[in-house]
């Protein structure tokens, strides 16, 4: 039989390990051990359950390319609330954000030259990707019974612009693109 507090105990250890092999730093540890303990329902396990499985998920790329590249665990999580934070790319890497019933606003400030990716996973909520119009922009995101919305100029021609290759899923939910003339005027 399905037990909530069974399943919370679970969780917890698994976050747990994942802290002390250095998957999650201590303020994510913090922040999903507080999810785990407002957990009331069999749903909410199952959602809290996912994103913890996928704190260190790999991701090939899809255009004939080989080389592997590993999502680094969850940036930011909005779960029930709204949230900003700031794009910091590391090896190409922008890491992955996350919306359950909630928004993540991810903004995208002096891209390096070369390939960002971030991942991206919307449930039953939004994610808005503020960039400059100097980036090129690649969406691979996948919709089931959602939206996803991109700028019409996406300028896959120039090579020499920055580029933001987004990959992830909406589910019941949204993800926007928006991309700014002055980025710096437009957010302060």
């Amino acid at each position: 039989m399905f037990s909530v507090d069974e399943e919370k105990d679970k969780l917890t250890r698994k976050l747990s390990e994942q802290y002390s092999q250095n998957i999650i730093n201590i303020d994510e540890y913090e922040r999903m051990l507080e999810y785990i303990n407002k957990i009331e329902t069999g749903r909410e396990v199952s959602v809290i359950r996912k994103i913890i499985e996928e704190n260190t998920i790999e991701h090939t790329l899809t255009e004939g390319e080989s080389n592997q590249i590993t999502i680094p665990k969850v940036n930011e999580i909005s779960m029930f609330s709204w949230r900003t934070s700031n794009l910091k790319p590391v090896n190409g890497n922008g890491g992955k954000y996350v919306s359950v019933f909630g928004a993540n606003r991810v903004i995208v400030d002096d891209l390096p030259k070369g390939r960002t990716i971030i991942n991206v996973s919307s449930i039953f909520g939004l994610i808005e990707i503020v960039v400059s119009k100097n980036v090129k922009i690649i969406n691979k995101t996948v919709p089931v019974f959602s939206g996803i919305f991109t700028p019409n100029e996406i300028h896959k021609e120039d090579e020499d612009l920055p580029e933001l290759y987004i990959t992830g899923k909406a589910v019941f939910g949204n993800i926007t693109v928006k991309a700014i003339e002055e980025l710096h005027k437009n957010m302060k």
